[in-house]
């Protein structure tokens, strides 16, 4: 047992000091420093009705723990998921392969990675609101003076420890299941984290929320209830980045009264966490080529060699004469040469939709999904080169910088503008010209965005991860401020032009640094 552990601790350890090194963990920590910021300046905020408790070492503990699992652990999944297809890349699994090392420890090892990553998070978030509580004398929960560490660090310890324990283990689960390692699973953690988020907050049982929302939210409504008369079912967490809030009606709030029911649902959900880490190894092939093979469909028996090869290198959908000619026309083929006939046809039956569904539905709803579905189409844009290792060959081809990525930008908006053509040419004929000029900048922004991602960050999981935030923040939850696509109707093209501009200028910038390179 001792040598499990032990091999397990050390997995872990080596994990969590590769990911610290990483550019991604700087560019989170960065987003959780703006959480605990704005925590004080009211660019964050949880709210009961129109009230806000005191700002003491309870409330803030509470409030920050409460915006760490709603929001740090959708955008920690993705930072963490990924430890699998690394040592597979970099070839680290075939030497643990080797090893005594078995799939249950590996994948135990990882998930404690993914959890202590995401801890040093919270931790972070923690410490920068014990600082900005201490700078602001804050940190009495009652009358007296003096800071309150407790107050402040329980709701981090019961309800946060458990939440990403279960977020951690649900990201090894992904990585070793066949069918959730690729960017749709990116996707669907959105949907399945939509659902846990929705869990916490409208259940009525402790055993049942797994985030420790309603926790939290059950004894702050309650103190408001209490002193202000307000609603308690009136619930909100805000983020109004750059908007100045007035100052809200406060109450006291001295924190959770952590019941032996509290305290053993929370152990309950870490049970589970440790259930679903063990779990992650029955489907994980460990770094076994012939397992990973046994996963993959089976060429049938009776065909050459050769036929076979070629039949895997073949595309699943071959477009062809009906795609302009040219470079933007091999771009356009490059793209969408990857993709099968069911996600054909589906692109398909949305432009048709957009044509003819009633507009306001078009546009609100059927433009929604039109622009979600080519999300693994648009994400090759900038990084597939260093994907498949042609970089060399396209950087060493003339007009690499002033022709071959300008067509690449102009093959993704070719595909952006034909899967929202039919919104598109209805809003022009029906003279909406705010609509139009909104639908044409999302037009020149998506592939923008994803050009300037992926030559940023060489891959694919950076471009997918931010659209699917602004997708799901702005034009699902019809929020102007960030509708690109302008399904509000208070959408501000002039905004996503600039910012479209702003990410060619990016891209063209990165490109020429390659080549001077």
């Amino acid at each position: 047992m001792s040598r499990r552990i032990e091999a397990i601790a050390a997995l872990a350890w080596a994990d969590v000091l590769e990911r610290v090194r990483r550019y991604s963990f700087l560019v989170t920590l960065g987003f959780v420093l703006w959480l605990g910021a704005g925590t004080f300046d009211g660019t964050v905020s949880v709210s009961i009705g129109e009230t806000q408790g005191a700002i003491n070492a309870a409330w803030v503990g509470g409030m920050m723990t409460v915006v760490a699992t709603s929001f740090l652990s959708l955008i920690g999944f993705w930072i963490v998921k990924n430890a699998v297809a690394r040592d597979e890349r970099t070839g680290v699994g075939a030497i643990l392969a080797t090893t005594p090392l078995s799939r249950l420890e590996y994948t135990l090892g990882k998930a404690t990675s993914h959890f202590l990553v995401l801890g040093a998070m919270v931790a972070i978030l923690a410490l920068c609101g014990i600082a900005l509580l201490l700078m602001q004398g804050g940190g009495a929960n009652g009358t007296g003076s003096g800071f309150d560490l407790v107050a402040f660090l329980s709701p981090f310890l019961i309800c946060g420890v458990p939440a990403f324990a279960l977020v951690a283990a649900l990201a090894i689960l992904f990585e070793t299941t066949p069918g959730l390692r690729g960017g749709a699973a990116n996707a669907l953690w959105l949907f399945g984290w939509t659902a846990l988020i929705m869990l916490s907050a409208e259940t009525k049982s402790p055993l049942l929320d797994p985030f420790g929302i309603l926790i939290i939210q059950k004894s702050m409504a309650a103190a408001a209830h209490a002193q202000l008369g307000v609603d308690p079912s009136n619930f909100s967490i805000q983020l109004n980045p750059g908007m100045a809030q007035a100052v809200p009606p406060r109450f006291l709030w001295t924190g959770v009264t952590w019941t032996a029911e509290i305290l053993a649902s929370r152990a309950l959900w870490l049970l589970v966490a440790a259930g679903i880490a063990a779990l992650a190894a029955v489907p994980f092939h460990r770094f076994d080529p012939s397992r990973r093979r046994a996963q993959r469909a089976q060429p049938k028996a009776g065909r050459a060699e050769g036929s076979t090869v070629a039949a895997a290198r073949r595309p699943r959908f071959a477009p062809r004469d009906w795609l302009p000619r040219g470079m933007v026309g091999s771009e356009l083929r490059l793209l969408l040469g990857g993709s099968n006939r069911w996600w054909a046809l589906v692109a398909l039956g949305l432009i048709l939709a957009g044509w003819l569904a009633p507009l306001p539905a078009a546009k609100s709803g059927v433009l929604l999904a039109a622009w979600i579905w080519p999300l693994l189409v648009w994400s090759q844009l900038g990084g597939r080169d260093a994907r498949f290792g042609t970089e060399a060959f396209i950087l060493s081809a003339p007009g690499s910088l002033t022709r071959q990525l300008p067509a690449a930008w102009a093959a993704g908006v070719l595909l952006t503008a034909a899967m929202g053509s039919g919104v598109g040419a209805r809003l022009a004929i029906a003279g909406d010209g705010a609509g139009f000029a909104a639908w044409a900048a999302a037009t020149l922004f998506i592939p923008a965005l994803a050009l300037a991602l992926g030559l940023v960050s060489r891959g694919n999981k950076l471009f997918e991860v931010i659209y699917m935030i602004l997708w799901y923040a702005g034009p699902l939850n019809r929020t102007p401020p960030i509708d690109f696509m302008g399904v509000t109707g208070q959408s501000q093209p002039g905004v996503w032009f600039a910012l479209a501009a702003a990410c060619l200028a990016v891209a063209f910038g990165v490109r020429a640094r390659q080549l001077r390179g």
